[in-house]
């Protein structure tokens, strides 16, 4: 009593010390956990966790979880009930949740839904994001400091289990979507555990195989080294065997994608340079092999059928010969252009257009090659290719073009637009983008995002562009306020350039 009368002197409530005795305890209490082995923690546990309701020793408790979680597995009835109360769900420690987590999958997918949403959003919005860079060419370091990849590894641990989880929950959403990102993610998870050196990676068969991709997408080719390594491994695993779903999966990530066809294409121009034909290379052969495995990624997870070679021998007996020798007219063509001599249009067949509507793989091909025409500035060949590509897009019933294509078109040219010339701009507008635009929303999307970016060398062609697509109204309408826009911003520019320069005067 004398205390309390003391304490009444100074001011203190009843209430101020009754708390700072509990932090005191609290903290104290704490700190001992850490000494005490598993059975004394538990027999805490024990007696404190009817306790829970009280924030005070509810934050305790939790302590002994996470301590006790680090020695042994804790109780299925203590994980059960966390499961069922929500405040006690979400203030325990990421330890114990992973164990919940192993108990009742549901809940873990609950947890990494919202994440995998957001993932997918956040690729899906560096599609539409028109920069000087291109989807493809994203430093593969850059791309691993999404937050988003780093929660979820946080979330997996060392947990086997979890892991294994979630690539179902990826092979899953792939099989129901249809969307490549989930292949990335795929590749990604299993690239930032192999750089945290996660003990994960000994039990998981396809890691080598995952960081032989990672350093041909980081290099931009698969090389005759990193086919012989990929090979090696494709080699060991017998048919039928569930691996092969990993395995496809991770050729099915776009970047990759983009990787082995883009090495096709130079495979195409190194043989052309000799003479030679598709069918007589086993590396352009090995090439595809890849390529096509990946393409058919989710009839593999949707059968469960990996007999059969994924090449289709129409491709490299029919597509490709059709393929080099336009490679080689373009060549030839921008040769004689540089002599000043005229030299005629190289028409594509029929059964070419045909294979691009009804084959991926000649699709995914063709548009590698239109890639590469424009990383060598040859618009005049590329203006040539495009009309053909679109022809197949909009003959087409479903969405043929590869991920980040547009993307990389849209960022390519308008990056040189200086050096293409007028006519040359309006046939790749009015013969690739416009016809698109009217098959697809995604793709006038593109279109008004090529005409935002692109420079006044594009507000010169907008009037002509609007007149020959008069029956679209919504393209018609959003090239007149893209028009519109640019012409108020022109005038916005001159108007603080006078005023400036009024200011300069006085």
């Amino acid at each position: 009593h004398a205390a309390l009368s003391l304490l009444d002197l100074h001011g203190i409530s009843r209430e101020e010390t009754h708390r700072s005795l509990f932090k005191t305890l609290q903290e104290n209490l704490t700190e001992r956990l850490t000494s005490l082995d598993s059975k004394s923690i538990k027999r805490l546990l024990d007696k404190a966790f009817q306790y829970t309701s009280v924030p005070e020793i509810c934050s305790v408790v939790m302590k002994m979880l996470e301590t006790l979680s680090a020695q042994q597995p804790i109780d299925e009835k203590y994980l059960l009930e966390i499961a069922e109360k929500e405040e006690l769900y979400n203030d325990c420690p990421i330890i114990v949740k992973r164990q919940i987590w192993q108990l009742n999958p549901g809940v873990f997918g609950e947890a990494v839904s919202p994440l995998l949403d957001q993932y997918i959003a956040e690729k899906e919005s560096q599609l539409f994001n028109i920069s000087e860079q291109s989807f493809f060419m994203q430093p593969v370091k850059a791309r691993r400091q999404s937050s988003i990849l780093k929660q979820l590894v946080e979330m997996l641990g060392t947990s086997l289990p979890l892991y294994n989880t979630l690539t179902q929950f990826l092979r899953t959403l792939f099989l129901r979507t249809r969307v490549g990102h989930y292949c990335t993610l795929r590749a990604d998870i299993i690239m930032m555990l192999h750089e945290k050196d996660n003990v994960i990676m000994d039990s998981d068969r396809c890691h080598k195989f995952a960081w032989c991709l990672d350093a041909c997408i980081r290099s931009c080719t698969v090389d005759e080294k990193k086919l012989r390594e990929l090979y090696a491994f494709l080699d060991t695993i017998p048919g039928g065997d569930d691996v092969l779903e990993d395995v496809s999966m991770l050729l099915r990530d776009p970047f990759i994608l983009y990787t082995i066809s883009r090495s096709v294409v130079l495979s195409l121009h190194k043989m052309m340079n000799e003479s030679k034909l598709p069918r007589e290379s086993s590396h352009l052969e090995s090439l595809l092999r890849l390529l096509f495995i990946g393409l058919k990624s989710a009839s593999y997870l949707e059968t469960k059928s990996y007999s059969g070679d994924p090449l289709e021998i129409d491709i490299i007996i029919k597509f490709l010969p059709e393929l080099l020798s336009f490679m080689t007219e373009s060549s030839l063509r921008l040769i004689h252009s540089k002599l000043k001599q005229d030299y005629p249009t190289y028409t594509l067949s029929s059964s070419f257009i045909r294979h691009l509507t009804s084959t991926t793989g000649a699709m995914q091909l063709t548009t590698s090659y239109s890639l590469y025409l424009i990383d060598k500035k040859d618009f005049k060949t590329l203006s040539s290719l495009l009309p053909a590509i679109a022809s197949s897009y909009t003959e087409s019933e479903t969405d043929i073009f590869p991920d980040g294509y547009m993307n990389s078109v849209v960022v390519g040219v308008s990056s040189h637009l200086g050096t293409i010339r007028e006519a040359t701009l309006l046939a790749i507008i009015r013969e690739f983008f416009l016809p698109c635009a009217r098959h697809s929303e995604m793709c006038l999307l593109y279109l008004c995002r090529f005409l935002w970016v692109g420079s006044n060398k594009i507000k010169r062609l907008l009037s002509v562009i609007g007149g020959g697509i008069r029956r679209n109204w919504v393209i018609l309408c959003a090239i007149k306020r893209i028009a519109a826009t640019i012409d108020t911003e022109e005038e916005e520019r001159q108007s603080c350039e006078e005023e400036h320069a009024h200011g300069a005067e006085k």
